[in-house]
């Protein structure tokens, strides 16, 4: 029975393919998103979580247990490719993520805050098969504003005057053989970008905007969906992106292994103390959303 008629025919629950990706020092993340991802995520759901991971720690620590996990070994690979090339990890399994009626990918500095049942994510209504999210500190901007790759030698290119949203590359999904769709193309252009010594202005979030300029079968996921670890006034938010450019996880330049030198709390609170309130921005982000129509 294929996904698609398994989604309209019978009251079973919907199964799940959960992408996630822990290479490097990225694997700081699993156990936090794991944890959440299992009180939180898609309870209504039938879960099974793909990981794409260098960790023979991890692979080993699944092999024994249920086979909820799936660990594919990757190699790590250095800024940006690690984020640019995602697709074709994606496709390498492709055939485990056929045999699921939905698939979502999740970057690794996610954790899950209340719970996220099947309407609120999947696109369950008649014209949707993918889902998308809109990037939490850009839905309040002027599109003309939106940093989109205005390069017209990329794949990813977008003029001036087009667009109407901007979405996160931390958060999509939808129905697995349009999610497959998303990832051959998007993995076809930035190869296409590659021999042309090109790379995306925001890598694979470039090409996840321009794939889905003008599309009519996107869910959208509300603006306070998500918000970033000290967005503490977004009391409605579903899940957290947390700073990669904490103490706790090593700074940012750390973990993308561009320094082994951890940021110590003292110089994280030095270039943190003072941070200004942004009340300016808190508003017009608060208007944007009551605002937001899909």
């Amino acid at each position: 029975m294929s996904p698609t008629h398994s989604i309209l025919s019978n009251n079973s629950k919907h199964s799940v393919a959960i992408l996630y990706i822990a290479t490097g020092r990225y694997t700081i993340f699993w156990d936090h998103f794991y944890k959440s991802a299992e009180k939180y995520l898609l309870p209504d759901c039938d879960k099974h979580y793909i990981l794409f991971t260098d960790s023979d720690d991890l692979i080993d620590s699944f092999k024994t247990q249920s086979d909820q996990v799936i660990a594919l070994k990757k190699e790590a690979m250095e800024w940006p490719f690690c984020t640019l090339m995602r697709f074709r990890f994606f496709l390498d399994a492709e055939n485990i993520i056929k045999q699921h009626d939905f698939v979502f990918f999740f970057n690794a500095n996610t954790e899950f805050l209340s719970t996220i049942t099947q309407y609120d994510l999947l696109p369950l209504g008649s014209h949707e098969n993918l889902t998308l999210c809109l990037q939490p500190h850009m839905f309040h901007r002027n599109r003309e504003k939106y940093t989109y790759d205005r390069n017209p030698k990329s794949t990813a290119y977008i003029a001036y005057g087009e667009g109407k949203y901007y979405f996160t590359g931390a958060l999509n999904g939808g129905k697995s053989e349009a999610f497959l769709d998303l990832c051959h193309t998007l993995y076809n252009n930035t190869q296409s970008d590659l021999k042309q010594d090109i790379i995306a202005l925001w890598h694979d979030e470039s090409h996840l905007n321009k794939f889905a300029l003008g599309r009519e079968d996107i869910k959208i996921l509300p603006p306070y969906f998500t918000r970033g670890e000290r967005e503490y006034w977004k009391k409605t938010s579903k899940l957290m992106f947390s700073d990669k450019s904490h103490y706790r996880f090593g700074g940012h330049a750390y973990l993308r292994n561009e320094t082994d030198k951890k940021i110590t709390e003292a110089e994280w609170n030095k270039k943190n103390a003072k941070r200004r309130r942004k009340l300016k921005f808190r508003a017009k982000q608060y208007i944007s959303s009551l605002l937001f129509r899909q």
